[in-house]
């Protein structure tokens, strides 16, 4: 063998040794995870041991992947520069987060129902300026069956692209029209999240990132993460991260605006801790012993409203095929294809964090190829 072939040789060799990462179980970082391995919670794990690899070659977009089984964590890998410790932004998936701080103050007695008008969580904003809010309640935002007219992204001219260049976003949305009745058609909309920022602070007295910290954060043990007001939304987003959408540059934000969270799409966390917010809803509102969410608002919040078969309270609502049936999911997901699955049947969690920014489509079916030929299948 020539030197020229030995060393053609160990370069192939060592880069089928990259190529095959090894799998290793969960490392231990203090944040109170149970740590087991794939065939420990009765899992394939030569299915397991193939995903990673497999991410870190052929899907460049995503950043992690944690799957929790029993409550047991049993994977947490990161590709591109990321680590259990970097937190990442969710966008989204942030919906789902603040539906269950909403749940908390309703237990606390903050807010009587989901059923409450709006208007009695709206002090700093006159919505007598459009009658029609009247009728809209807690629950038709979070259902998202306000009829508030809105496109979430489309031209230049669309709710979604208008609102960032507003000096009160809470403002902007309420002054849109209702094109239909509410409780009768879903539309996705950041705009109804948004509102959620206002209701939380006049219902408790305290910001909701603060309310959430205390009361859904701290339970969870979960220390290391951002919450990004709305108003900061474009100050603290890269360049490129949202492509095609002209940042807005000096902006003035009213006084009362500039101090809300963003209800919509403000967190960034750790994969780690996103996994047990999942947990936290399979367990029935529990963690370590404590009651965080009443088994109701769990329930509430992960079945169908007003004929809606796809979505809850800011969770949606699918079923994926497992062995020749069909099995319940609900997840939610942030641009980016940022997600949070879980099934409850399965006794499953499964997050993923991604910067799929300028592919969703193909993103989209990458993920659901991991979800489905490896976790799922894994399975036993």
């Amino acid at each position: 063998m020539t030197r020229l072939t030995y060393l053609l040789w160990a370069l192939l060799l060592i880069s089928c040794q990259q190529d095959k990462r090894a799998y290793l179980p969960p490392g231990q970082t203090g944040d109170n995870w149970a740590i087991s391995t794939p065939d420990g919670e009765g899992m394939d794990i030569e299915l397991i041991e193939e995903v990673v690899p497999k991410i870190s070659k052929d899907y460049e977009g995503i950043d992690g992947i944690v799957v929790v089984r029993h409550g047991k964590l049993i994977l947490d890998e990161y590709f591109n520069g990321y680590d259990s410790e970097t937190p990442h932004k969710i966008f989204s998936v942030t919906k789902s987060i603040v539906g269950a701080v909403v749940g908390i103050a309703i237990e606390q007695g903050y807010l009587k129902s989901e059923e409450d008008s709006i208007k009695n969580y709206m002090k700093n904003y006159l919505t007598d300026k459009n009658p029609s809010l009247k009728n809209l309640t807690v629950k038709h935002i979070l259902t998202m069956t306000t009829g508030l007219d809105w496109v979430e992204l489309g031209d230049k001219n669309s709710q979604g692209l208008k609102v960032p260049f507003t000096n009160d976003w809470i403002e902007f949305v309420l002054s849109q029209s209702i094109n239909s009745t509410p409780g009768t058609t879903f539309n996705y909309s950041s705009g109804n999240a948004m509102l959620l920022a206002p209701i939380i602070k006049n219902a408790t007295g305290i910001q909701a990132d603060k309310f959430a910290d205390e009361y859904l954060f701290a339970p969870l043990g979960i220390k290391n993460y951002e919450w990004v007001k709305m108003s900061e939304f474009w100050t603290k987003t890269e360049d490129g991260e949202i492509p095609g959408v002209e940042e807005p540059r000096s902006l003035k934000y009213d006084t009362v605006f500039s101090e809300f969270p963003g209800t919509g799409s403000g967190l960034k966390m750790r994969p780690r801790d996103i996994a047990k917010f999942g947990q936290l809803y399979l367990n029935n509102g529990q963690w370590d012993g404590k009651q965080i969410l009443t088994e109701d608002w769990i329930k509430k919040s992960t079945q169908p409203h007003f004929n809606n078969k796809v979505y809850g309270y800011l969770w949606r609502l699918t079923e994926f095929d497992f062995k020749n049936t069909k099995i319940k999911c609900y997840y939610g997901t942030g641009f980016g294809l940022q997600k949070l699955y879980v099934f409850p049947t399965l006794d499953l969690v499964v997050v993923m964090t991604q910067e799929n920014y300028r592919r969703m489509l193909k993103g989209e079916k990458e993920t659901q190829d991991i979800i489905k030929n490896y976790i799922l299948k894994a399975v036993k």
